[in-house]
């Protein structure tokens, strides 16, 4: 290993804030205090990228570990995030003029930025530029999103404690509706433009016996006909009906079955919203039932009540490893998570792979999880997502499933 170079540590958190984000930075501030001959001063960007360009810097000495340790239980983006779009360095380079003289002013080494697809793009295009420039810096990157669609990466931080919440809201929505002998056709829409990795976690609601009905992902073509033959059968049936719905749903051609608008966000990906309001209005005028329409919306990745704490542990362990990581002279790299189950128990590796491989790219819910109606996901992926949502501390729960009272 080479020797550190002695210099001071700049955090950043990006696009989506998620219930743990603020865990990977706790983590990153607690391993860089143990290494006062090295780390002079630690820094976070405030909201991100921004923050840096216009060397508007937290200077997180301010802090005591025990006030910094509420990060763990704090949900958000504590120090603020961005969704700032990063040209390339080729095309125009004021905005990376103004980042190298920011770090060479406060003395930055050790660039570590909290993010998803887009973040580690950037992370990416700031180490290729410094390394142009000469300016000697460690960038890592720390792997943060709820819809868990980094490639190479088992599961991302903030997804365990996203899919807590919607199993158990669709809990919640179904024990409501079988109070009644009657009860409506209710539609849930879940985030997820082109993965549905948090759809598919709503299947976990079945391990208490309040599984929905209907499960749609991206990853399946939707056909609105099938869809509404689907719901007539279970609802004339059981006078009930569950759906789970991700927004991105596509139909045979990839197109969004329901785009709000043609506006697009920064990075051009369009600005979804309204699926399961829509499919209920479509319900309601074809058949007559009774519906009610859920956006889960930005409490899926604000769920700071029961999060997993799984999903908070290796959040924490995420940050500690990139920091450390960098000091050993890592850069342009990324902390992955791999799966390793020793003697039938779950078990995590931390290692790295460079950031170019994961930028910009998606990794979507494998087909086998969908069944061959293309309409529910099979009980394979339970395997996968309960070992991540699982709390043995909180009675309340079994299996991270509210453990619930049975007629």
């Amino acid at each position: 290993m080479k020797q550190a170079l002695i210099g001071n540590v700049i955090y950043g958190q990006s696009g989506g804030p998620t219930s743990v984000i603020n865990s990977s930075a706790y983590g990153v501030i607690k391993e860089a205090r143990k290494y006062p001959s090295i780390i002079n001063k630690i820094y976070a960007m405030h909201f991100g990228l921004e923050g840096l360009l216009n060397e508007d810097l937290i200077d997180l000495d301010n802090y005591s570990l025990e006030e910094l340790k509420k990060l763990t239980n704090t949900p958000g983006a504590a120090f603020g995030s961005n969704r700032y779009k990063l040209a390339h360095y080729s095309k125009d380079e004021a905005d990376y003029i103004k980042i190298i003289n920011t770090l060479k002013k406060f003395n930055i080494r050790y660039l570590l930025y909290n993010g998803g697809n887009d973040s580690m793009d950037t992370i990416h295009k700031i180490s290729e530029y410094a390394k142009k420039v000469g300016y000697e810096l460690y960038c890592v990157g720390i792997p943060k999103t709820i819809d868990n669609d980094l490639p190479f990466i088992d599961h991302t931080a903030g997804y365990a404690s996203a899919i807590k919440f919607i199993a158990n809201a669709v809990s919640e929505i179904y024990l409501d509706d079988h109070s009644y002998k009657v009860g409506r056709v209710n539609i849930v829409e879940i985030m997820g433009r082109n993965a549905g990795w948090l759809t598919a976690g709503s299947l976990l609601s079945k391990l208490n016996g309040t599984a929905p009905d209907l499960i749609y992902v991206p990853e399946a073509v939707f056909n609105i006909q099938n869809f509404l033959n689907d719901v007539h059968k279970i609802y004339e049936k059981n006078k009930h009906c569950l759906v789970c719905v991700s927004e991105g749903i596509k139909d045979e051609n990839g197109n969004f079955i329901f785009e709000m608008s043609d506006l697009k966000d920064k990075f051009g990906h369009t600005q979804l919203g309204g699926v399961a309001n829509r499919l209920s209005k479509i319900i309601e005028k074809e058949f007559g039932y009774k519906t009610r329409a859920f956006e889960l919306s930005l409490l899926q990745r604000a769920n700071s009540i029961v999060p997993s704490s799984i999903d908070i542990k290796e959040a924490i362990k995420v940050g500690e490893i990139a920091l450390k990581k960098a000091l050993q002279g890592e850069n342009d790299k990324i902390i992955t998570l791999k799966r390793n189950k020793a003697n039938g128990k779950y078990r995590i590796k931390y290692d790295l792979i460079d950031i170019s491989l994961v930028a910009n790219k998606e990794k979507y819910l494998p087909l086998t999880y969908i069944n061959s109606n293309l309409n529910y996901i099979n009980d394979s992926f339970l395997d996968y997502a309960l070992p991540l949502i699982k709390d043995k501390d909180n009675k309340l729960f079994k299996d991270g499933l509210l453990d619930i009272f049975k007629l």
